[in-house]
């Protein structure tokens, strides 16, 4: 099931099932099957039947009478699985009520077996979320009764990732995509522990898509093209079209627009789910606008506001910029793309290009140094950074751009890196202060995360 090979795992699930209907153990693998196809295909054609398919191994277990550790798992497992379900395609109240039980199952597991291992994986991983949920939205956790620690999170999956068990490379993949989430940490760590994992089995596509996730991440772009050319592929594989949205990015940030072009494009003929629709034009328009294609530039970003939905940040980015309709400056927009990717030098280069007046909008301006920030910040030059980081906070004042909030963020880290904890928590604290940036989300989720580890 991790490899993706899902096809192959039904067929080996199916004899056991046939033999033995209430296995907790192959439900809990069943359930993978239709969990991760639904993940990684978002069909709204099979939804339905996926989703019932769930429902009814979950009934199968809470029938069960005598219930042991396993069935109790199995239970809170496949729970999780209906809510992330749930949530992918939109169902946002039901998906919280199977997480809300899901959780309460999680921990009513750890109190009655508390040697059983596999239980803290995802245990860990709620708790975590739950602990980095910002303070405005903590009264609601209050109300359905639920607490989240990160500390004691991390403590269970770090337990699920390094104790032999069944699930232990799921969880230490998790562990990784966690402590990049926390960003406490070198972000460096978290990388290695994914592409450790990538390399150690050459034939898992899980693994493959989560280290050229985290490198995309950590802007390194040439290694993450690497992961992705070097995936395991195959029929036995489920078809994974987001893989080619990603390596579209990549190929954009290197400036080769042709195949960026050529593998958004691939996304988009493999592509069911609505998820992504409105990022892809959006950057098939940048892809066209820099290669000079004029027209079908203007195509693309013609059809941004009436395909797809606008859930994730990605969508909800292009949305704004169709909405803000401001005409680009070419020369940032190449320096954004080059600094995304990593390729900080070129992108200072870009910067060259560009004469900053007072007579330029605002959003250019503070984008402008805010770019700048980055860029130093990637090139370790940390005072130039921080000086660049200020003065985006400064020009941008009570705007809705996410250029401010994403400064404190970064200038929290650096504060938090030189041991600086004061410092440090003031712009954590600075960056939640914002409102109705388009990031906001992601955002507030790590600045609370670094403020509850300080």
């Amino acid at each position: 099931m991790l490899k993706l090979q899902v096809d192959n795992g039904r067929i080996i699930l199916k004899a056991e099932l046939q033999k033995d209907p209430g296995n907790a153990a192959a439900l809990i693998m069943a359930n993978y099957a239709d969990f991760l196809e639904l993940c990684v295909q978002q069909d709204p054609e099979r939804y339905v039947l996926l989703l019932r398919n769930q429902e009814q191994r979950l009934e199968i277990i809470e029938s069960h009478k005598n219930r042991n550790a396993w069935d109790d798992y199995a239970a809170a497992e496949v729970r999780m699985h209906l809510a992330m379900s749930k949530l992918l395609f939109g169902n946002r109240l039901s998906a919280a009520w199977d997480f809300r039980k899901a959780y309460v199952q999680y921990a009513d597991n750890a109190r009655r077996w508390p040697s059983f291992v596999p239980n803290k994986k995802n245990l860990g991983v709620l708790q975590i979320l739950l602990g980095s949920v910002p303070d405005q939205y903590t009264w609601f956790l209050n109300i359905i009764g639920l607490e989240g620690s990160v500390k004691r999170g991390m403590t269970n999956l770090t337990v699920a990732a390094t104790t032999k068990n069944p699930f232990q490379e799921e969880a230490q993949l998790l562990h990784a995509l966690v402590l990049h989430l926390l960003e406490q940490e070198e972000p460096e760590q978290a990388v290695t522990r994914a592409t450790s994992l990538a390399r150690a089995n050459p034939d898992n596509l899980l693994f493959h898509f989560a280290a050229m996730h985290l490198l995309k991440k950590t802007k390194q772009s040439d290694a993450a093209l690497y992961m992705y050319h070097n995936r395991p592929v195959g029929k036995e594989y489920l078809q994974f079209p987001f893989l080619h949205h990603m390596a579209a990015d990549l190929y954009l940030f290197r400036g080769d627009y042709d195949t960026s072009i050529q593998k958004n494009q691939l996304f988009l003929k493999q592509h069911k789910g609505k998820h992504y629709l409105k990022a892809t034009l959006f950057k098939l328009y940048l892809a066209y606008l820099l290669y000079d294609h004029t027209p079908q530039a203007k195509w693309h970003f013609n059809r941004i506001a009436e395909t797809g939905i606008a859930e994730t940040e990605e969508d909800k980015y292009a949305v704004r910029y169709v909405e803000d309709a401001e005409e680009p400056v070419l020369p940032l927009l190449r320096a954004r793309l080059h600094a995304d990717g990593g390729y900080y030098i070129k992108a200072l280069q870009d910067l060259k290009q560009m004469k900053l007046t007072t007579a330029l909008p605002l959003p250019v301006r503070a984008e402008y140094f805010y770019r700048k920030g980055r860029i130093y910040h990637g090139l370790e030059d940390l005072q130039e950074a921080i000086a660049f980081y200020k003065k985006t906070i400064d020009v941008s004042g009570t705007s809705d751009l996410y250029f401010a909030p994403n400064a404190s963020l970064q200038l929290g880290y650096i504060y938090l890196n030189a041991n600086e904890p004061a410092k440090a928590k003031a712009y954590f604290k600075q960056a939640l202060s914002y409102k109705g940036h388009p990031y906001k989300n992601s955002i507030d989720t790590k600045a609370k995360l670094a403020l509850s580890d300080l």
